[in-house]
């Protein structure tokens, strides 16, 4: 459990500051695109690791949900940052490379825990830079794929409440 807190505590951490940028001023087309691109890729490892790892039937179905919705946005991500004429980084920022080491390494009873956790975080900071940058991001086609994709991620964010919640039981 302690492994949990820890993980917790990084992701809380990690996600404050962009978060609170993205409240405050509209990224660059470049920085949007790495922070989102980087958040799909997060989500669909992380979620490859909960099918592997779950010991919850309920984790399993998210984490399938998460795969096939963020495996999605990721090919619309990538057309809209084609269209609008941005680079596309191919791997994830340390940070979220960092947290998918944590989760991988975590064997214990509280993995599903751990990973709700880590979902819960890193939707919160996608929807702040979805919504951030669908108000006033500046590349035509990007932000049109903000403004829809944040009601999906709202939803996912929603979801991992819920399992949250319940404890992952299941």
């Amino acid at each position: 459990m302690h492994f949990v807190k820890t993980l917790v505590a990084a992701i809380t951490i990690g996600v404050s500051s962009p978060v609170a940028m993205a409240q405050t001023a509209t990224v660059s087309p470049q920085e949007f695109v790495a922070a989102a691109a980087s958040s799909d890729m997060f989500e669909i490892r992380s979620s490859e690791l909960a099918l592997q790892k779950s010991h919850t039937s309920a984790v399993k179905e998210f984490a399938r949900m998460m795969i096939k919705d963020h495996t999605k946005s990721s090919k619309q991500l990538m057309a809209a940052a084609k269209k609008d004429d941005v680079a596309v980084a191919p791997e994830m920022t340390s940070k979220h490379a960092s947290l998918l080491k944590a989760l991988g390494n975590d064997n214990s009873e509280a993995f599903d825990d751990a990973y709700v956790q880590a979902q819960l975080a890193a939707h919160q900071e996608a929807l702040a830079l979805m919504t951030s940058y669908a108000k006033g991001g500046e590349a035509k086609d990007l932000k049109a794929h903000a403004k829809k994709t944040a009601p999906i991620i709202r939803e996912h964010f929603k979801h991992a409440k819920q399992l949250g919640k319940t404890g992952s039981e299941g």
